[in-house]
């Protein structure tokens, strides 16, 4: 391992403590060598490789073949053609396109919009797909497959990413281990992606490298060329500063001294560069829809926000941001923490910084819908979303005059064997681990309810609250999921006459969903469940809708029901004499802007409820169920709409349940 310079805390310079003093080597050993070396290799690694369009490749090809015959995003139906000649594996998808456009949808395929003035957009920003267009048009014109264009641009991030690790290291060797250790912890995984997932974990750990090395123009540059395509690590401009912070803070010196640098006119201008590439997204889709994000108003949903979710985001056996850095992460816990350490407390206030930033980069991705997305091993998300922690890591190591060269072998081995295992399963399976605990502990497993179910079918399915999703292997059912508000799951799961029994180990888990942990226990079927839908509400068949409900309504599937309107609604059932129901299940969802309900059953107040999680509600021991909701913030027409209607809560169904046996 070649020799770095000195830089312990009390010999780096205050302004820039990571980066230390410039080396002078020339030759092999200098930095020019370095960039043709990996120039070299990297030109090598994008004629030997083959691409790969996948992650919304129609979006990002499209854009690009838009940007290359006519300088704009606009998809126009000769872009759309050009595009079914050129990717005839996207031929039925491109045709469906170029329908809806000619019949002027709003939405003329899945992942497009219209756009001002009729104009038809992707609703993904077009910055990565206008860095790719002029590789696109060499590698057309040499005769070449162009849609490498998008390995050329993301090698080209590579070599960005390299350069910058020789800059702060000040060493080939250095650098190259750096580099390596990136590739390792998922860059290998998207180098070959027509998608930005590479270009967004190079370019945001590469400012943070340059921002704490000195370096904030470049930084804000090339962190703000992050946010393009993956907005949410706009959170770069503000904790980049503080990891300086904490980088150059020196106890005989205070706050004060290590805070002046930090309001720097090189500063303030490099965090000013990051905000105005950051800007431009929002900018035009504001131009063009109306709205900062089109993708958040199509693509989002706040109800899917969940401890479930942000648990799979960082631990999932398949997808988490474990499966991408597990050496990683226990190097960084593990190593260099002995008692007596120096440096232990600004090690640890980085660590934490760290984490924290990859937590605020994590949280706005917990709303999208389609948390099972094409995935290489990690998901997309959090593989950009774990680099500040390799930046953590290359801090630390970048201050220590000798690296500790064993332990580095067994963290490049180890994540080498992890992006092995990455690469041996796809986004509609499990991954080996995850296998292997549903088979030997299934109760260690609950999944987010979209990655199990589509694991389970090996398809993309919409999530129907009548499905139900089993995993089994030799014939053996390991572990299954069904939705609560599926009433006919006893008979799906057990048969006619006969019903799930309280033996079975349940656990019950976000958006109504419940596992059952090995093979369901049966038993013979109590009463069937009293059921109150869209007929009875029309027919007043054993319920009565009261005040504060619409008109029933018949929109298919989950929209057959009605609107509550106004602040209270309220229903009665008659109950059986001598019936055996013991709980009460409200089924429905909200309208925007809502999310719980205050429960009043036969004047006893049971309090708050959100009720998508569909709580189980006691029945009372009464002739007639009288049931009163309070809605919480429904939903105020402005003046002139037609439709005048307070909306808060859609019922689909009133539901009553006996006890388990």
């Amino acid at each position: 391992m070649p020799r770095s310079l000195p830089a312990s805390p009390s010999a780096a310079p205050a302004a820039a403590p990571f980066h230390g003093a410039p080396t002078a080597r020339t030759g092999l050993r200098g930095p020019l060598a370095f960039a043709w070396l990996l120039a070299a290799v990297l030109l090598a690694t994008l004629a030997l490789r083959a691409p790969l369009l996948t992650g919304d490749a129609a979006e990002y090809t499209l854009m690009t073949v838009a940007v290359a015959e006519h300088g704009s995003p606009d998809i126009r139906p000769a872009d759309v053609a050009l595009g079914r000649k050129m990717m005839p594996q996207f031929d039925a998808a491109l045709a469906q396109l170029a329908d809806g456009m000619q019949a002027h949808r709003e939405v003329p395929l899945s992942g497009f919009y219209r756009g001002r003035e009729g104009s038809t957009q992707a609703i993904h920003f077009f910055g990565y797909s206008a860095l790719a267009a002029l590789p696109f048009k060499l590698l057309r014109a040499l005769g070449a497959d162009p849609f490498k264009c998008y390995q050329a641009l993301n090698l080209a991030c590579v070599f960005v990413l390299g350069l910058t690790l020789r800059h702060v290291f000040g060493s080939n060797g250095r650098a190259a281990v750096g580099l390596l250790l990136f590739l390792l912890c998922g860059g290998v995984l998207y180098l070959d992606w027509s998608s930005p997932e590479l270009m967004t974990a190079s370019m945001l750990l590469s400012g943070l490298l340059l921002y704490t090395a000195g370096s904030p123009l470049a930084a804000g540059l090339l962190g703000g060329l992050a946010t393009l395509q993956n907005p949410t690590t706009v959170f770069f401009l503000a904790f980049a500063p503080l990891l300086q912070l904490v980088s150059q803070y020196r106890p005989g010196d205070g706050w004060r001294a290590a805070l002046a640098p930090c309001v720097a006119p090189r500063r303030i201008a490099g965090l000013a560069l990051g905000g105005a590439l950051f800007a431009l997204a929002p900018l035009y889709n504001l131009y063009q829809f109306g709205v900062p994000s089109v993708i958040a108003k199509v693509g989002a949903d706040p109800a899917m926000a969940s401890g479930v979710r942000l648990f799979s985001f960082y631990f999932d056996l398949n997808q988490g941001m474990i499966v991408a850095i597990p050496a990683l992460a226990g190097f960084l816990l593990l190593w260099g923490w002995r008692r007596g350490a120096p440096g232990r407390g600004r090690r640890l206030a980085m660590l934490v910084l760290a984490c924290v930033l990859t937590l605020a980069l994590a949280l706005p991705t917990l709303v999208i819908q389609n948390w099972n997305s094409g995935a290489a091993g990690v998901m997309r998300y959090a593989f950009w979303a774990a680099m500040p922690l390799l930046f953590v890591l290359l801090w630390q190591l970048r201050r220590l005059p000798r690296w500790p060269v064993a332990a580095l072998a067994v963290l490049l081995v180890l994540q080498g064997l992890a992006m092995r295992n990455d690469l041996r399963y796809g986004a509609l399976e499990f991954s080996p681990l995850a296998r292997a605990v549903l088979r030997h502990a299934p109760a260690w497993y609950n999944p987010e309810p979209e990655l199990f179910a589509e694991r389970s079918w090996h398809g993309e399915y919409e999530l129907a609250q009548g499905r139900v999703a089993v995993y089994e292997d030799g014939g053996k059912v390991y572990k299954t999921m069904y939705s609560r508000a599926n009433l006919d799951a006893d008979q799906a799961l057990c048969g006619a006459g006969r019903a799930l029994t309280a033996a079975n180990r349940f656990h019950d888990t976000t958006r109504m969903w419940r596992y059952i942990d090995g093979q369901p226990q049966c038993g013979p079927a109590g009463p069937a469940p009293l059921r109150y839908g869209l007929a009875q509400f029309l027919s007043h068949d054993g319920i009565t809708l009261g005040t504060g409900w619409s008109q029933p309504e018949s929109g298919g599937d989950i929209w057959n029901g009605s609107w509550s309107n106004g602040k209270r609604s309220v229903l009665t059932v008659p109950l059986p004499a001598g019936h055996q129901y013991r709980t009460l299940l409200i089924i429905g969802h909200y309208f925007t802007g809502n999310s719980r309900t205050r429960v009043i059953i036969n004047g006893r107040d049971l309090g708050w409820f959100a009720l998508r999680e569909l709580p189980e509600l006691p029945l009372p021991d009464a002739p007639t169920l009288t049931l009163e909701l309070e809605h919480d913030a429904p939903y105020q027409p402005p003046p002139g709409q037609p439709d005048t209607r307070q909306l808060a809560f859609f019922l689909q169904e009133i539901a009553l349940k006996p006890a388990l046996r």
